[in-house]
């Protein structure tokens, strides 16, 4: 399908995508998924929230949902008590929602080539966090978290963290699924759903890099997949996930937001 959109203005008062309700829902102990889902999209838009001696937020969603997001974590800890806010790749459902860092002791977590590109060298945009590698670790206090870089996956500073004690993933945009789904799913089925998104949003340039993150990403044996969007898999589900993105094609294919780039 042809776009027959011609250039517009977009405005910097912008919220898209926007949400005014967030749920959440405790999907591992101490690890809390706050989701939002946005029709216009098709999908939710998920952040998590782990407690221990420390507190950690992965991902803070986009600006304009936001709020839905802020009032759920607040009602598990005081927003002053936030230590980390970890985003996983440069991107503005990554880390739009900026004003979490505006709690005092909260420092931003970044891959270090996030810190380079995208942290450094801006206008109003922070400096000061904390830039990982693979294999560094940041403890929680009984949580440890380990980075893994993922480059290409989907972006060339992306990564993915792992959680040691609960043996939790958080891969960011991987294993996605379409739908307003339950907290945490064992239905294999919703893979087809994944396929289909990647085909039509775009956001692979090849499979390769994907695929040869697989078996890395297998042995760390989850016991839980916290998608950024989607549910959260019961590790029951995770090798249903594995073996579509191994035998099927989801790169691009000239769709981009479902819009068709001309050949």
């Amino acid at each position: 399908m042809k776009s027959q959109r011609g250039p517009s203005l977009v405005s910097k008062e912008s919220r898209m995508p926007q949400a005014r309700n967030a749920r959440i829902d405790e999907v591992q102990d101490g690890i809390y998924r706050i989701s939002a889902f946005v029709k216009d999209y098709g999908i939710t838009f998920n952040v998590f929230l782990l407690t221990d001696d420390k507190s950690a937020l992965i991902h803070t969603g986009p600006i304009g949902i936001y709020e839905a997001i802020e009032k759920r974590v607040r009602e598990v800890i005081d927003l002053k008590k936030l230590h980390y806010v970890g985003f996983l790749h440069f991107e503005s459902d990554e880390y739009g929602g900026m004003k979490f860092l505006e709690s005092p002791n909260a420092k931003l977590v970044s891959s270090r080539l996030s810190s380079q590109l995208n942290l450094q060298g801006w206008h109003d945009v922070a400096k000061d966090h904390i830039s990982v590698w693979e294999g560094d670790r940041i403890s929680l206090g009984q949580k440890k978290l380990r980075f893994l870089m993922t480059p290409h996956v989907h972006h060339w500073d992306s990564m993915m963290v792992f959680e040691e004690t609960q043996r939790a993933l958080f891969p960011s945009d991987l294993f996605l699924q379409q739908g307003d789904n339950p907290p945490v799913t064992n239905d294999p089925k919703l893979t087809e759903g994944m396929i289909t998104q990647y085909r039509m949003v775009g956001i692979f340039a090849h499979e390769k890099p994907v695929r040869d993150m697989l078996p890395k990403l297998e042995r760390l044996r989850s016991r839980m997949v916290h998608a950024m969007h989607g549910s959260s898999l019961d590790s029951s589900v995770h090798k249903y996930f594995f073996d579509a993105l191994r035998t099927q094609d989801f790169a691009y294919t000239r769709y981009l937001l479902y819009e068709e780039v001309p050949a």
